[in-house]
């Protein structure tokens, strides 16, 4: 009689704790991220992922910019769902160079320090442009207003900066490659508290990619077996009306993305044509990605996320062998001045 009852309790224990496994799955706790293994050095660009532009190609090499395959005549003055967008400031960065790579970089309006910070370390030697939205503070409109008038490198639009706005800051950005700037060879789009070992980047494009471009690179952290989060408890829920599905798509981690130009061009079309989705990551370069034939390639060890990782390389005097890193306010001088260590002169690009 007592080992019947007992079976009967651990039977009915193990099922509810399946149900409640069941039900925290359903609710989008993400759990554990995916675990990868982790490589040294550049990626394997293999060709279906990757192709260089080399002398004896450069002449079969398509235009990626075909302006006339945009679906619409309105094109320049439609973002996605906005029908009378602008660009409320004008960058002439590329109108007499053909740079080798133009970073992309968004930022708040109020985050005047973070973009004074990157002007003064690794956006030096770089085309640089920061990306904004619209501020409803008179006070912020001033100050970026003679911000834009001292070092002309801000690309501003007309939607309001708000955290469910980033595709069209990310779209914004995409749109303005493809009409301003399109002889840039590779475009790095990043977030202004990321830091980037410029002269580690020039050697990657000039040596391990091509100094003269390539085509169908994307570049990045790709996330794998993520799920869409439903619990009201996560920065990122989304209801099953904004987002159906369980899973969402390999994505990049949005804050260090490296493109050749056909892929920009490529997901700014497919983006012009598609419902708004507010996770830009997610939307941009998994969603839409479904719809192109280009393959993300995993940035593997050249970048670097953990805080307690950069405190040691700084610690140990160096060397910094990671490409971007997430870093703090403290760490990031710090950090330009390891590279400016070993690398007294950069070059322009």
């Amino acid at each position: 009689m007592f080992d019947k009852r007992y079976c009967r309790l651990v039977w009915a224990l193990t099922v509810l704790s399946l149900g409640l496994l069941a039900i925290w799955q359903m609710s989008g706790c993400p759990g554990p991220p995916p675990v990868k293994e982790r490589r040294h050095g550049l990626p394997t660009l293999t060709p279906d992922k990757y192709k260089p532009i080399l002398l004896n190609n450069i002449t079969t090499v398509t235009i990626p910019f075909r302006l006339n395959s945009l679906h619409t005549t309105d094109d320049y003055t439609k973002l996605i769902d906005l029908d009378e967008f602008s660009f409320t400031t004008t960058v002439n960065l590329c109108n007499t160079s053909n740079p080798l790579v133009i970073a992309l970089v968004h930022s708040a309006p109020n985050h005047f320090h973070y973009r004074r910070r990157i002007r003064s370390t690794w956006g030096q030697p770089l085309d640089l442009v920061f990306l904004v939205g619209e501020t409803n503070s008179t006070d912020e409109k001033e100050k970026i207003d003679a911000e834009i008038k001292e070092y002309g490198d801000i690309v501003q639009g007309t939607f309001i900066d708000a955290y469910r706005n980033l595709t069209y800051k990310h779209i914004m950005g995409l749109k303005w490659v493809t009409y301003r700037c399109p002889r840039a060879r590779y475009i790095l789009k990043t977030d202004d508290d990321i830091f980037v070992n410029t002269p580690y980047l020039m050697e990657v494009l000039n040596h391990n990619l091509s100094p003269l471009g390539g085509r169908r690179l994307i570049l990045c952290n790709v996330m794998e077996g993520v799920r869409a989060k439903r619990t009201y408890r996560s920065k990122w829920r989304v209801s099953p009306i904004e987002y159906p599905d369980r899973w969402y798509p390999n994505y990049c981690a949005g804050w260090v993305i490296l493109y050749t130009p056909d892929v920009v061009f490529s997901l700014y079309n497919e983006a012009q044509r598609r419902p708004y989705f507010w996770i830009d990551d997610v939307h941009i370069t998994g969603t839409l990605m479904t719809l192109t034939n280009f393959t993300h390639t995993d940035i593997a060890e050249l970048s670097e996320i953990k805080s307690n990782e950069i405190d040691n390389v700084i610690a140990n005097g160096g060397p910094v062998e990671f490409l971007f890193a997430l870093v703090n306010q403290e760490q990031f001088p710090k950090i330009w001045d390891l590279v400016l260590k070993t690398q007294t002169t950069i070059p322009k690009v």
